[in-house]
């Protein structure tokens, strides 16, 4: 149900932005409304309240984002926790920047390397993957000692596991498959 829920509520409002042209703004005001969301579990619970009701909920998203966000991202908060969904709006959030990726050809890729890369190397590594998925890049790096060498690459649910361990554990399978 969540997984329905955010991508219906993420799609209307898209929609709603890209007809009203603030697709790109709205972006950048649901990333940022998203984060306090999330690092606010107190803010949350008050908005989830039944004790609170509705028109004092809708005076402290006014309050808090009043001025701060378009009408049309204040009124899309106000419906959403109208209806009960305050604790959806982080991943209602996400999954509009995901929207939004799409349609501007950016791809999110998450780099797992067992070292930091120098930032020679991660520019031509985006390069590379850039000229590849035929997708503007935007990487997330992490590191992971557990790796010993090489790297991963994530990106819509696909991964790309060229580590020494990724390696050792299919050599572990082989052989165990090949001693049962």
């Amino acid at each position: 149900m969540a997984e329905s829920l955010k991508n219906v509520y993420a799609e209307a409002v898209f929609q709603l932005c890209c007809e009203r042209g603030i697709e790109a703004s709205a972006a950048e005001e649901l990333e940022a409304v998203g984060s306090i969301f999330e690092d606010n579990e107190e803010f949350v619970k008050v908005l989830r309240s039944p004790l609170v009701s509705f028109d004092e909920k809708k005076q402290l998203l006014e309050k808090v984002f009043g001025g701060k966000v378009c009408d049309t991202v204040l009124d899309f908060l106000c419906l959403t926790v109208e209806k009960g969904r305050a604790g959806f709006i982080p991943q209602i959030c996400e999954e509009y920047k995901q929207l939004w990726y799409k349609k501007q050809g950016i791809l999110e890729v998450d780099v797992v390397t067992a070292m930091p890369m120098s930032s020679e190397l991660s520019e031509k590594l985006k390069q590379k993957l850039e000229k590849t998925l035929d997708k503007k890049v935007i990487m997330k790096q992490s590191v992971d000692s557990t790796l010993i060498g090489g790297i991963i690459v994530r990106y819509e649910g696909a991964e790309l596991d060229s580590s020494v361990r990724g390696r050792l554990d299919k050599l572990r399978s082989m052989i165990d498959g090949t001693i049962v």
